[in-house]
């Protein structure tokens, strides 16, 4: 009798403690961050992260999400697109996350959206530009902060037509991101009616970390305008033997991919964007909320915010704010929260349309200079804003 009244005991005991952790709620709430952290877009991707904890820390202190911190889980995705799928997968798996910031790549985002639609997990990319992304199955789940390559190419065509250039060549990664730019900007001549040829056609493998064979094709081409989208490695070896093979002289067009004071630490590189490079194209933000965002950010980390740290930043603000207008933290309801955010932004005003993608925002086009007072010597400088409805 005793035996069985202290298994009874115990039993009961059991029971309480299994339906007591059930109902334990998590003390924090997670929103994973994907960012490339090693590879080519190193240095971005780290001063977009510091964008990511900006917004963490800001939302923290005013009182957090559903009344809880938020906690960044932070992933690289090694700017490679496998990589970044797996950083996506472990996330979700291992880490239970319901919403996440990120990928930062075209490549890996491609591989992430079916999988985050099986698994009911919105993303929020800051920086995958690529077209393509919006048609493809599952973009209900994929959301983006910055603007689009369609339009990045058209911001380009009127820099060529303006220019009165007539012979475009283009050096492109080999990628969704090269190819998808360099589409746009082919089309967006086309719509304008541009009398003019392309000339050159070149796409590269980024891992080669050579390209003089690449920049002899351009060469023999004779253009007077040339277009390079690349990331921020071989953006630089690129500048760099393109000065020594004195293709200098050439009027050059850049992207979001090769700007910032990354491309700026080898001089030969600098001298050469400084010396060519006649526009470039970013998605940039404006107005108070973009000018507090970098006295903050610049107070924080010593330095001033650059390419895609206003749309990480962003990109986890509208997490957290989709997070508090579900009222609960499962993706299927945080996915239809996002479906109806509309807030102002560092970057601008920031809402999605039917497939996810931002409804507006603005472009910079850049040139380089040079500035003996930063670390370099040089340093990005705005022509003018371009702001897309």
């Amino acid at each position: 009798m005793i035996k069985r009244l202290l298994l009874a005991v115990v039993v009961v005991s059991l029971l309480v403690s299994a339906a007591a952790c059930g109902t334990d709620e998590p003390e924090t709430i997670k929103i994973g961050v994907v960012l490339d952290l090693s590879g080519d877009l190193a240095p971005m991707g780290a001063r977009m992260l510091n964008g990511a904890r900006l917004a963490a820390e800001e939302i923290n202190a005013a009182g957090g999400v559903l009344g809880k911190d938020i906690v960044l889980v932070e992933e690289d995705g090694k700017t490679d697109p496998a990589a970044g799928l797996d950083r996506v997968k472990k996330l979700i798996e291992i880490d239970g996350v319901q919403a996440i910031v990120g990928p930062m790549i075209s490549g890996s985002s491609k591989l992430a959206i079916p999988y985050a639609k099986d698994h009911s997990v919105p993303c929020i990319t800051m920086s995958a530009t690529a077209f393509e992304l919006s048609e493809m199955d599952g973009t209900e789940w994929f959301f983006r902060a910055c603007l689009l390559d369609d339009a990045q190419g058209r911001v380009l065509s009127e820099v060529v037509v303006d220019g009165g250039y007539t012979k475009l060549a283009t050096i492109v990664l080999n990628n969704l991101y090269g190819k998808g730019v360099q589409a746009a900007l082919v089309e967006g001549l086309q719509e304008k009616g541009w009398a003019g040829k392309v000339v050159a056609e070149v796409e590269y493998d980024e891992a080669k970390k050579d390209y003089r064979t690449e920049l002899g094709q351009i060469k023999d081409s004779g253009p007077d305008v040339v277009l390079l989208v690349s990331y921020a490695d071989d953006g630089i070896m690129i500048f760099k033997q393109a000065l020594e093979m004195g293709l200098d002289t050439i009027a050059w067009l850049g992207c979001d991919g090769n700007y910032g004071s990354g491309l700026f630490k080898e001089p030969r590189s600098a001298e050469f964007m400084e010396k060519a490079i006649v526009a470039g194209t970013r998605t940039v933000g404006f107005g108070s909320t973009y000018e507090q965002f970098v006295t903050k950010y610049t107070a924080k980390f010593g330095e001033a915010p650059e390419i895609y740290c206003d749309t990480t930043y962003d990109a986890v603000y509208a997490a957290a704010k989709a997070i508090e207008a579900a009222g609960e933290y499962d993706g299927a309801a945080i996915r239809d929260a996002l479906t109806k955010l509309s807030f102002e932004g560092a970057s601008g005003p920031i809402s999605f349309d039917a497939r996810g993608d931002r409804s507006s925002g603005a472009f910079e086009l850049w040139e380089v200079v040079k500035d003996p007072s930063t670390e370099t010597g040089y340093k990005n400088v705005q022509i003018k804003l371009v702001t897309l409805d």
